[in-house]
């Protein structure tokens, strides 16, 4: 009998849906409610509404969190926030972030996206984390499960990753200098300001350091900005764009029998493996008001990345050009009413994308060479509804459909057309000072350029089926006491035709069982008289059902993944802080045989010390302050021999921040 999960999730909805409410229903009887969580978001429904009428778990790292933060970058801050994230080459340039579960494939399953434009590629260079460093960051929303589907589409499996950037508000600027560990340099600059009908926000940034392990030097640099204009009060309009170029050493993988024989943890055994990047994008925005709540909306993207690279390993090596040009556009229609305490929200819109592929390569792989030159094509085509039923003031119902289309060409007179389908279906309750949510949803993700096509014999390959996904979720949130809130939810995720990449015949796949994800977060967080404190809790157990891999584990899950953040600020500037993360035990990459060793758990403790003190503020950010040796990614070989990538060990970066004006 097929294990589903439903039944235990069902079977504590009651409990999840009374637990708290009691607590404020004396309070709500005689008196209009507001939800305290009235915190604004977009990533659930592409409008702005507040957390507490989405029926989904929602994550906000707003502004103040990022300044109270350890991170240097987004993936770090994600990993303060509960998700497993592992840092593969060690020198912050390459991350697999991963919610739900899913492993080697993370990057294929969760949506990233600045401003709501994707940057999700359309091959298997996954996510570029660096595209947007802090400085430009306004908050960061995390959306679970896969509403986001039915709202933009392919790779929001596990679910999706809004970044928000920096509005213009006064007149003013700032200019961050720091140094670190392993010769790091930090520097940024940043203008802002609003006057009219014009706001603006513009940053710079560089960045280089040496790296903590052989052949891991880093030089970034980045520019980027928003503009809004809003001529009257029925039309805006915003632009936002920017350009990066990375230039990574990759130290790569030290196998276990490297470090038999005496290989040090910060030696590198690929002196010569590199990828170089510039990337530069743009995004255009039209809103049109019109009757009393109603919208228009259009936004045009526009992106263009190339990325020079070569990699070894023992059994050859690879070496690649690649170019991609992507363009996107997405007009959307809004229509709000409400009719006393009953209102409605229905949106209707369409995604259309484009994206070409240049590739010129060598390899080495067992002796065999080969040389090649190819175009690949995808088009996309998507048409979304979604309704939000404010049946009550408290009650809301939520349903949505999208259908989309998308067609691969490969340099042959063929066309690989595929269609598929998401959903949603939500019921939330909001009541005082809380919530209760139920939510299901379908979603798929399209496989990949380098999944569809052979290498070897320059073809498409032709097997690989798109993924799709059933989730169901249910969930809570409220006010313990004023100011400390509680967060709690059950999934469960079950994929079928689940994409990978099978190590024994070297090629990309469907998986021939399917895979269930279990489990449950808990969560809470405390902000008052200068305390901020924070813990969560994820119990993840992502297995295969059925086929060659029955009963196994999905690599690189680990079960049990915790979070925690004390911190205070002193009346006279000072701000100290701590957090800590805790990862537990997981299979190896590509052991979906569950033979050789596990991973060893880690938990890392970082520090921040922060003086504001009229316009300078100094900080220190201390990282790994108990010199943990860890190794946060590792996998077999083709050989079936374990490699880890070793993190770093205590490190620390210093600096100075310089501020003028209003920003």
């Amino acid at each position: 009998m097929k294990r589903t999960g439903l039944g235990w999730i069902m079977g504590i909805i009651l409990l999840t849906g009374t637990w708290g409410l009691p607590a404020w229903a004396e309070e709500a009887a005689g008196q209009e409610t507001s939800p305290v969580m009235g915190e604004v978001v977009v990533t659930a429904s592409r409008e702005k509404e507040a957390v507490a009428k989405v029926p989904a778990s929602i994550t906000v790292v707003d502004a103040g969190q990022i300044q109270r933060s350890n991170a240097k970058n987004v993936p770090e801050l994600l990993a303060e926030s509960g998700l497993h994230v592992s840092d593969i080459t060690g020198n912050q340039r390459s991350y697999t972030v991963d919610l739900r579960g899913f492993g080697e494939s993370a990057p294929t399953n969760l949506l990233v996206m600045v401003d709501g434009r994707r940057i999700n590629q359309a091959d298997l260079s996954g996510t570029d984390w660096t595209l947007i460093p802090l400085e430009r960051i306004e908050r960061i929303e995390v959306l679970t499960g896969t509403r986001g589907a039915v709202l933009y589409g392919d790779n929001a499996t596990g679910g999706a990753v809004n970044i928000i950037t920096k509005e213009g508000q006064g007149l003013g600027g700032d200019v961050t200098a720091a140094y670190g560990s392993y010769e790091t340099f930090d520097y940024s600059a940043g203008v802002g300001g609003a006057a009219g009908m014009t706001a603006f926000n513009l940053t710079a940034t560089y960045q280089e350091s040496d790296g903590y392990r052989d052949n891991s030097a880093t030089r970034a640099k980045s520019a980027g900005g928003t503009v809004k204009l809003d001529p009257s009060d029925i039309v805006s309009l915003n632009f936002s764009g920017g350009y990066q170029q990375d230039k990574a050493r990759l130290p790569g993988a030290i196998l276990q029998s490297d470090f038999a024989t005496g290989t040090d943890r910060e030696e590198s055994l690929h002196p010569n493996d590199f990828a170089d990047t510039e990337d530069y994008y743009g995004k255009a925005g039209l809103e049109l008001f019109f009757l009393t709540d109603d919208a228009f909306r259009l936004d045009l993207g526009y992106r263009n990345r190339d990325v020079d690279q070569y990699a070894s390993f023992s059994e050859g090596w690879f070496s690649g050009d690649t170019s991609i040009e992507t363009l996107s556009a997405s007009p959307r229609l809004t229509f709000q009413e409400s009719f006393g305490e009953v209102s409605n929200r229905l949106i209707f819109g369409a995604d259309f994308g484009k994206t070409e592929e240049e590739i010129a390569n060598t390899s080495m792989f067992f002796g065999d060479s080969s040389f090649g030159q190819y175009n690949f094509e995808k088009k996309s085509v998507g048409y979304f509804a979604l309704d939000d039923l404010g049946v009550t003031r408290q009650l809301t119902l939520s349903g949505g459909y999208r259908h989309e289309r998308a067609w691969f060409s490969f340099d042959t007179p063929e066309t690989i057309r595929l269609d598929e389908d998401a959903a949603t279906a939500g019921i939330n309750y909001a009541l005082g000072r809380a919530k209760v949510y139920v939510n299901y949803g379908k979603s798929f993700r399209y496989p990949l350029f380098d999944e569809m096509f052979d290498f070897f014999n320059s073809q498409p390959s032709g097997v690989l089926q798109p993924q799709s996904s059933h989730d169901l979720e249910v969930g809570t949130q409220f006010d313990i006491v004023d100011n400390l809130t509680f967060g709690f939810n059950i999934f469960h995720l079950d994929t079928e035709d689940e994409i990978f990449y099978n190590p024994v015949s070297f090629t990309n796949e469907n998986l021939d069982g399917d895979t269930l994800r279990d489990g449950f977060e808990v969560k809470l967080n405390y902000l008052r008289n200068g305390w901020s404190a924070g813990a969560g809790y994820t119990y993840t157990s992502a297995e295969i059902e059925g086929g060659q891999y029955d009963n196994s584990k999905i690599p690189n899950v680990p079960e049990n993944k915790a979070v925690a953040n004390l911190g205070y600020a002193f009346d006279m500037g000072l701000f100290v802080g701590l957090d800590a993360i805790y990862t537990g035990t997981r299979y190896l990459v590509s052991d979906f045989n569950n033979v050789s060793v596990k991973q060893e758990d880690y938990t890392l403790v970082n520090a921040k010390l922060k003086y504001d003190w009229r316009w300078l503020t100094l900080f220190a950010n201390l990282n790994n302050i108990f010199d943990k040796t860890y190794a946060s990614y590792g996998g077999l070989n083709f050989a079936g021999v374990p490699g880890y990538y070793p993190s770093p060990e205590f490190n620390l970066l210093a600096g100075v921040s310089a501020r003028f004006g209003g920003k």
